[in-house]
């Protein structure tokens, strides 16, 4: 009994939450405000964890692991989003790796997309351009909800 109490006492939890970047294009910080040196710019459907909060600012990891700050306002938790992972994904306009390829054929690493849907291990996506796609999971980095608990 004292062993469960001593461990429920050292043990944390830590919950993450998937965020989709709503704007056109957002600015990044290294600090929660307007104060703070932009250390990046990136484009709507770009997917971040999002780590904390703080006076209504996000402190968010991108998919190279790399963390900065973001107006709650510029993302949303309320849609699923994705980024290449690997160096150029292709595009195909069905759920297989036989289906024919998109008009553009393929996209380059870091590309942002809305998921939409999957069959699967394929991707329905949106592109911030209006068009619709399918790429293999295995090519784009998709952050999920992550509870750690740690002792």
């Amino acid at each position: 009994m004292k062993l469960f109490v001593l461990l429920a006492a050292l043990s944390t939890s830590l919950s993450v939450h998937a965020l989709c970047i709503t704007r056109k294009m957002a600015t990044l910080r290294a600090g929660p405000g307007y104060k703070y040196a932009v250390t990046w710019r990136a484009g709507r459907f770009t997917p971040l964890v999002e780590l904390t909060s703080s006076n209504g600012w996000y402190k968010v990891q991108d998919m190279d692991g790399d963390v900065q700050w973001i107006p709650r306002g510029d993302v949303t938790h309320n849609m699923e989003c994705v980024s290449v992972r690997v160096t150029s994904a292709v595009l195909r306009t069905g759920p297989s790796a036989t289906a024919s390829l998109a008009d553009i054929r393929e996209v380059d690493r870091y590309t942002p997309f809305e998921r939409l849907d999957d069959q699967g291990d394929w991707y329905k996506v949106l592109a911030s351009w209006g068009d619709t796609y399918w790429i293999h999971e295995n090519a784009v980095w998709r952050p999920l909800k992550i509870q750690r608990v740690s002792f």
